[in-house]
């Protein structure tokens, strides 16, 4: 059984009817998540439950020193994970397809349906594709949302009402705590989320990475970094580390897109906003508390500037780390996306004072950060 928080469900669902928080916005909009999230929920359920009659072998697969490439929001894990997941020959990442529909089963019935739909001319990819622009759009260029792009597994958690994701949602940060760090659960449900994660990896892998390295990219994984290594403890971890005066308001606009649908009514420059603020301080201090888990040779720091100069250098850096060649072919698209990513421009800009941030507040906040990590104050 997959076990969700019914707590932390509860808890959400009883703020959204309260006097407080009641509106026919975010009514209507968390009644149609929830019901739309128990639909994933009990197909996941369903069909896991036919991986353990149809596929038992799953459970034999081993997991061997995933590569997890973890930051802060806005740090450059997305381009750092396309980089080293165009070796193909090495590695296997996760796609949304994979953690929307975690089964073995459901991965074979959209194997089957993919080329059936291709020759209908693709009605069904059509289809997809429009949803999640729709319901994506305030995500673009910030972040590329897709049925079958790459993408990290926070869905994974999201279903189960264990990730601050889930605050785009139900904004309720005060009401329903729980949600912000899976690392404070109690010993019970973390146990529950270690089985149940590590029992996802190996249907992924059974499927699409047998003979290859499990990697992922995780920017919301600094709340649970405890629950990961107890499923990876071989875990090789790559760190980015931006300056927080430009991954905080970053962090605030790409999670509070969605209230903008919901809560027009919660302003940018209000404290509820400002709690996504905190939860980006509390996650570099979390992360930074607990990096003694990963020994010297299993975690690696880089700065977000040495990424942006040079790319390939950081890719060099790391499988020199993990002592893994680099074949000639992953080397030419290598450089063909790193040629792409010099000619890209973002045309996003935030900055602290939108929220009603200082920066003398972070600074004071994350004073350890700043001199640890010899990032500019």
């Amino acid at each position: 059984m997959i076990s969700v928080d019914l707590s932390t469900l509860y808890r959400c669902l009883k703020a959204m009817f309260s006097p407080s928080w009641r509106s026919k916005k975010r009514i209507v909009f968390g009644t149609l998540a929830f019901l739309a999230i128990s639909a994933i929920y009990l197909i996941n359920v369903f069909t896991r439950f036919l991986d353990e009659i149809l596929f038992p072998g799953y459970r034999s697969i081993r997991i061997r020193a995933p590569l997890i490439i973890s930051a802060n929001p806005r740090s450059g894990t997305t381009f750092l994970h396309r980089l080293i997941s165009l070796d193909e020959e090495r590695f296997a990442s996760f796609k949304l397809r994979h953690v929307l529909l975690s089964s073995i089963s459901m991965t074979r019935l959209m194997d089957f349906l993919a080329p059936v739909d291709r020759s209908l001319g693709g009605p069904l990819k059509r289809l997809i594709d429009r949803a999640f622009e729709k319901g994506f759009v305030r995500w673009e260029g910030i972040h590329k949302v897709g049925f079958n792009e790459p993408e990290e597994d926070e869905a994974l958690f999201f279903f189960l009402y264990a990730s601050p994701a889930m605050y785009g949602v139900y904004p309720y940060f005060r009401e329903v705590p729980s949600m912000r760090f899976a690392d404070s659960l109690t010993e019970r449900k973390r146990r529950a989320l270690v089985r149940y994660y590590r029992s996802s990896v190996k249907r992924f892998l059974y499927t699409q990475g047998r003979g290859r390295t499990f990697l992922l990219k995780s920017v919301l994984l600094s709340g649970r970094v405890k629950i990961m290594h107890e499923v990876f403890p071989d875990v090789n971890m790559v760190y980015l580390v931006r300056s927080p005066y430009d991954v905080l308001p970053s962090f605030a606009s790409m999670f509070t897109s969605f209230w903008k649908k919901h809560s027009p009514d919660i302003a940018e420059d209000s404290e509820l906003t400002r709690e996504w603020i905190r939860l980006g301080v509390d996650y570099y201090k979390h992360f930074h508390n607990n990096r003694h888990l990963f020994s010297d040779s299993h975690l690696t720091v880089f700065k977000y500037e040495q990424l942006v100069s040079n790319p390939r250098e950081v890719v060099e850096s790391i499988y020199r780390q993990l002592d893994i060649p680099l074949s000639s072919e992953f080397v030419s698209r290598l450089e063909q996306e790193v040629q792409k990513q010099r000619e890209y421009k973002s045309t996003h800009d935030y900055s602290l004072k939108r929220y009603g941030v200082c920066r003398e507040w972070v600074y004071q906040n994350l004073r350890e950060i700043f001199e640890t990590y010899g990032l500019k104050s």
